[in-house]
């Protein structure tokens, strides 16, 4: 197993505390406190606690024995909790006031508050999650959309990571073949053996090829679709953006130029949360700086979004002359029209006033983003899975190609081992401590 860096490792003796709820008032708080003092502040502000996994109705305490609550304790024990530290959780009344003076009294008894994500570190740090389970959850606290709750709790409860480990180990069985090998002659080694090796990496980067496609749907899963709506003035994309969000997000008017800033509604749509973005109407001769800034802002909308919706008024089609990627044309007003028009495989008529066409508009929409409407994306994925994997993947076809070659079990091994050693990066990064804290800061205080 890869080395846990060992700045963290004094985390340990830390006894840390933090609500675990939002904050805010409501019925319920809940204040979570992990560490090697937790029973004993526990035991000094609620009395005997039952025994670990049972609550137990308390007066809580404050040090000169004044009743701040009565709620409920739950103590967790060592090493059979979600950091693998006795842990013990408060249940109060959701009042902010509360909640303080519980921590308060706390800290003044020797906890400290917790850092962004130390809880979810210390269950990293104890062996009770790997690093991808860990950023698990935290995507599952910022899903947006069904589909991204299911990834998230898959990538939590570990099949992303057991994929891994399986390519780990079969990585492992090669590399000790390898190893074992190399002081020998060639002429000693069994070519039966060796063509066995081979046929079990081509087998091996084939796994990993298919992870890696898996993981890069994740990734668009994860972070989302982007789609401008760009197009000359008063072309109605204002209306559209209104009619997909099912309100009236953008001012929409008969004057020229009326949006200046980028409008930005995410849209749940097949599954998947897709960011649709209003911008500026585009011409050749805006009218002042103002309407000059937000146009600036549309082009760099376009460079940046997956696909753009170049929104025309299909009864006076004016030049647009800008430098687009993947696009579609979205013909609207075509309620307005005298004649119906078909479609064709890149403009489609719609009214965004009645919906008419939007149908239509929305399948190709999320035919050209490549969405499998009736496929499951198995997990969630973050960029630096795919940086993994695709060393992993080039190391093992390196390996392949030495086996091709000739080149010696020396460079094999070496080959062998720079993709396990990428593939590992994935759940247990060996020296990675400015990783580790970008990971965990993303998490909010208490989880």
């Amino acid at each position: 197993m890869l080395e846990k860096p060992s700045k963290f490792l004094l985390i340990d003796s830390r006894t840390i505390i933090a609500p675990a709820s939002a904050s805010g008032r409501g019925g319920i708080s809940v204040i979570r406190m992990s560490g090697p003092l937790s029973k004993k502040i526990a035991k000094e502000m609620c009395g005997e606690l039952a025994e670990p996994w049972r609550f137990k109705k308390c007066n809580i305490t404050s040090n000169n024995s004044s009743l701040i609550d009565v709620g409920m304790v739950v103590f967790f024990k060592s090493p059979y909790s979600y950091t693998g530290e006795d842990i013990v959780e408060f249940h109060c009344h959701g009042n902010p006031m509360i909640v303080n003076l519980i921590i308060e009294n706390a800290l003044v008894l020797g906890a400290v508050v917790a850092e962004p994500g130390e809880f979810t570190k210390k269950a990293f740090l104890n062996d009770k999650i790997d690093l991808a389970q860990a950023e698990s959850v935290a995507d599952l606290i910022n899903a947006q959309s069904e589909s991204a709750i299911i990834a998230a709790n898959s990538s939590l409860s570990g099949n992303f990571s057991k994929q891994v480990n399986d390519i780990l180990d079969e990585l492992t069985e090669a590399r000790v073949f390898v190893e074992a090998n190399i002081d020998f002659p060639d002429e000693d080694i069994d070519r039966a053996h060796m063509e066995n090796l081979n046929e079990r990496l081509i087998k091996l980067l084939g796994v990993v090829s298919g992870l890696l496609t898996s993981v890069q749907d994740g990734m668009k899963l994860r972070e989302g679709y982007s789609v401008a709506i760009v197009g000359p003035p008063n072309a109605g994309k204002s209306t559209l953006l209104n009619l997909l969000a099912r309100e009236r997000v953008a001012i929409t008017s008969d004057i020229e130029g009326t949006t200046r800033d980028l409008v930005r509604v995410p849209v749940n749509i097949a599954g998947l949360v897709i960011e649709f973005i209003d911008t500026a109407g585009i011409r050749e001769d805006p009218e002042n700086s103002i309407e000059e800034e937000g146009i600036s802002k549309s082009k760099e909308v376009i460079n940046k979004s997956n696909i753009t919706l170049v929104v025309q008024d299909s009864t006076s089609v004016k030049p647009f002359n800008v430098e687009l990627g993947e696009s579609i044309v979205v013909m609207n007003k075509s309620d307005l029209m005298k004649e119906s028009q078909p479609n064709d495989k890149n403009a489609f008529y719609v009214s965004s006033v009645s919906g008419e066409g939007m149908t239509e508009l929305l399948g190709e929409l999320i035919k050209r983003l490549e969405v499998d409407e009736g496929g499951e994306t198995v997990f969630l994925s973050r960029k630096r899975h795919e940086e993994c994997l695709i060393k992993g993947r080039d190391f093992i076809d390196e390996s392949l190609e030495g086996l091709r070659q000739d080149l010696g079990l020396e460079l094999i091994a070496e080959s062998l081992k720079e993709s396990h050693n990428a593939l590992g990066e994935i759940l247990r990064p060996m020296s990675s401590d400015d990783l580790l804290g970008e990971i965990f800061s993303e998490f909010c205080i208490g989880k």
